[in-house]
């Protein structure tokens, strides 16, 4: 018998196409009265072109405009910005639409915990951090491209449902 998931992956790439995909991982949440882990993979750049950049801007600045990147994405996510406080506020009315999830924090959201890593490989990084937070589904969204590229996704949705051991749910969105 199919059990309910416990734990929800929602890997973001922090783009507004993600709102309906992140719809969709709430909805199963609220039916299911599971958790929500928010990801966002930053993609680690090339050794070589790593290396250009610290030698052209120094140690310094590489790693402070690294660092800046990484806070900005966390930021966002966790609502420091205005339009990520807006999109929090849409997020807490849409589970006082329904009726707002048992176990859930009394904050009305069913995220749990929102991470940022970074990886040579984002198919890696999002398998590896659902393996390791013990999620039980990943939510992913995917461009639409035409019926045949529809059907198969996209390249790292692709990557993700060969590497993952639990199921993945898929939500296509056109630009």
């Amino acid at each position: 018998m199919i059990q309910p998931p416990k734990r929800i992956l929602f890997a973001s790439d922090l783009s507004t196409d993600m709102k309906p995909v992140f719809e969709h991982a709430a909805t199963i949440a609220a039916y299911s009265k599971s958790d929500i882990i928010v990801l966002h993979v930053m993609e680690e750049a090339s050794k070589s072109s790593e290396k250009l950049v610290r030698m052209a801007f120094g140690e310094k600045l590489y790693q402070d405009i690294k660092n800046e990147h990484r806070d900005g994405a966390k930021n966002l996510l966790i609502g420091k910005n205005v339009d990520a406080l807006r999109i929090r506020q849409a997020i807490a009315g849409f589970f006082q639409e329904g009726e707002k999830p048992v176990s859930q924090p009394d904050h009305g959201s069913p995220i749990e915990k929102i991470l940022v890593t970074e990886g040579s490989s984002i198919a890696d990084e999002i398998t590896l951090t659902a393996t390791e937070e013990k999620c039980d589904l990943i939510v992913m969204g995917c461009k639409q491209q035409g019926m045949l590229a529809g059907a198969f996704g996209n390249h790292l949705v692709r990557k993700v449902l060969k590497r993952s051991h639990i199921p993945v749910f898929v939500v296509p969105f056109s630009e």
